[in-house]
């Protein structure tokens, strides 16, 4: 990175006002850390003066980075994008909060739904997720949930099926799943 200066730090502080994340220059804080280090070994009273501005500056660039990366991590947990300009400390903060508000979502989730709607939410978020898996990767084989116990047999390819509890969910072939599905052992999952 280049020197940093007084007016560096301005430029850094006034461009962090807007609502996006700004990017910094490479090594940002840690040259401002060493710009500091230096003017206050100066003791002359326009160093220290301009020293303590831009520690207020950089208080407030942090402040503004923090509002903004926990918005964008709420903002995450609610289906966008994550944000880009993050340095690595702030990538691990961003993380972090990711992690936390989802687990908080869990949590009051499960404490305000009944058993049977946590389950059907788990189902559906699991049907969700192989949707989109299979946006991305051509699926041969459907979904189906076991409705009965099913001990192991073998299929028509000759390949050993099973054994199978109520309630699993597996994928098998075509010929399988039929088999399954019309003696009422199985219901579909994905269509």
């Amino acid at each position: 990175m280049d020197i940093i200066t007084y007016e560096t730090i301005r430029g850094v502080h006034r461009n962090e006002k807007d609502e996006i994340l700004q990017q910094l220059p490479e090594g940002f804080f840690q040259a401002v850390k060493n710009w500091l280090a230096h003017k206050r070994t100066n003791r002359d009273t326009y160093s220290l003066l301009e020293a303590e501005n831009a520690k207020k500056l950089l208080e407030d660039i942090i402040n503004r980075r923090e509002k903004k990366i926990v918005l964008a991590a709420l903002r995450t947990v609610r289906g966008e994008l994550p944000p880009k300009n993050l340095t690595e400390s702030e990538q691990k903060f961003f993380d972090g909060v990711v992690v936390s508000l989802k687990m908080f979502r869990d949590k009051i989730t499960e404490e305000t739904m009944n058993y049977d709607e946590i389950v059907e939410k788990k189902i559906e978020d699991t049907r969700k997720l192989v949707e989109e898996m299979a946006g991305e990767i051509k699926i041969e084989n459907k979904m189906i949930k076991i409705l009965d116990d099913v001990p192991k047999f073998v299929g028509s390819d000759s390949n050993n099926y099973g054994p199978f509890r109520k309630g699993d969910v597996v994928s098998l072939p075509e010929d399988v799943m039929t088999l399954l599905l019309n003696r009422g052992a199985a219901e579909n999952i994905l269509d």
